[in-house]
């Protein structure tokens, strides 16, 4: 089997985790980047320690049989013991001292366990150590207590993170932290398939060993869901510049109709600044939805008074809006100023939020029954003398 994924993920482990750190160096409010950096390290060194040709190469000058692998276990935990310290520092900071000290106890008492146990169990140096051992009571009980650890720290993790992702500031910290948690999730698997096969084993006597390297697959499961929510941050913005243009875009076509048949009327609300779609389609489809928002503050006196009434009291706002527009249309065309008082809808002053809003009022302006048959109506009362 091919070892070279291991060293690779110790090398992308430590880039990341010296990213994090020089971050921490600039920001010194992001504390938690000290765990997610000791957590990266402690990983990635474990996974190198762990790669067979390391095993084989330690296996010369170990004191203990397995101490490299007992090495790489207790890196792993390490590693657990700051995931739990991030989740704590990111959702209760109040809460994490304590966190710290007391699973840093238990971290001491669990690894000081477990050397107890494989010196005890007199193992001799072996690659399929899980395997060969799973009717050993003392290594059973050293992966047990293995097991246990980094469950209890990835699901504290898992907890109180999935907690604050739904508060989370932007969309790639909310998407990155989804990311690791299901890293998490996967790494309670992993430590399961070392921790809990062998009791299955030892209480059954019916082995569980398998041709194909499970441990090995679930493994690469985890690290590159947590390196890629560990730095989704990082360049998650950049990656999603195509996709929110391409929305962008698109929102400045759908809302094309409203805006042609707004400025139609009302020319002189032309912005004297272009703008290329292509470009910057931000700033197209900004200028797009500030020409129909000055077009229909400058239209709103000539619809019809009644609109609300001919609509109904039950209608989508969207068709409201789209219906008075509709009308201050053909109010304008005929020159009948009612000087009537339609509020705008509320809606967010974000671009996002307004063009959201305009591609639903377009959306009614062109295919809507009922403003067609506010367009008629609008048009017969043209017909007719303004009454004081």
């Amino acid at each position: 089997m091919p070892h070279w994924p291991n060293y690779s993920a110790c090398a992308l482990a430590v880039v990341v985790a010296g990213y994090k750190l020089f971050r921490v160096r600039r920001d010194q409010r992001a504390l938690g980047l000290h765990y997610l950096s000791a957590f990266f390290l402690c990983m990635g060194l474990a996974m190198a320690i762990m790669a067979h040709p390391t095993l084989n190469l330690v296996s010369r000058f170990e004191p203990v049989p397995n101490t490299a692998r007992f090495v790489g276990n207790a890196l792993e935990m390490a590693a657990a013991y700051f995931l739990g310290a991030l989740g704590y520092s990111v959702a209760t900071p109040e809460r994490t001292k304590r966190w710290l000290r007391r699973y840093g106890i238990i971290l001491a008492a669990a690894v000081t366990l477990m050397a107890g146990l494989l010196i005890a169990a007199g193992t001799t140096y072996t690659l399929n150590f899980v395997n060969v051992y799973s009717t050993n009571p003392l290594v059973v009980g050293y992966l047990v207590v293995f097991f246990l650890y980094v469950t209890v720290c990835a699901m504290a993790f898992m907890r109180t993170i999935g907690r604050y992702v739904p508060h989370a500031e932007t969309t790639t910290l909310r998407v990155g932290l989804r990311f690791v948690v299901a890293g998490a999730g996967i790494g309670i698997i992993w430590a399961a398939w070392s921790g809990v096969r062998p009791v299955i084993t030892l209480l059954t006597g019916q082995s569980l060993a398998t041709m194909v390297p499970v441990g090995s697959i679930i493994g690469s499961m985890c690290v590159p869901l947590w390196l890629i929510g560990a730095t989704l941050t990082a360049w998650g913005t950049w990656l999603a510049a195509p996709l929110r243009w391409v929305r962008t875009f698109i929102r400045h076509r759908q809302i094309g109709p409203l805006w042609t048949a707004l400025r139609t009327a009302q020319p002189q609300v032309a912005l004297i600044t272009t703008a290329n779609v292509l470009r910057n389609a931000e700033f197209a489809l900004y200028r797009r939805i500030i020409e129909i928002r000055d077009a229909q503050l400058t239209l709103r006196p000539y619809a019809h008074p009644a609109v609300p009434q001919w609509v109904g009291p039950a209608v989508d706002p969207a068709t409201l809006e789209a219906a008075v527009i509709a009308a201050s249309l053909i109010g304008y065309a005929t020159g009948h100023s009612y000087d009537a008082e339609h509020p705008f809808h509320d809606v967010d002053p974000s671009l996002t939020s307004e063009s959201a809003w305009l591609v639903r009022v377009n959306r009614e302006f062109t295919k809507s029954a009922v403003v067609a048959r506010v367009r008629e109506r609008a048009a017969a009362e043209a017909t007719l003398p303004i009454t004081n």
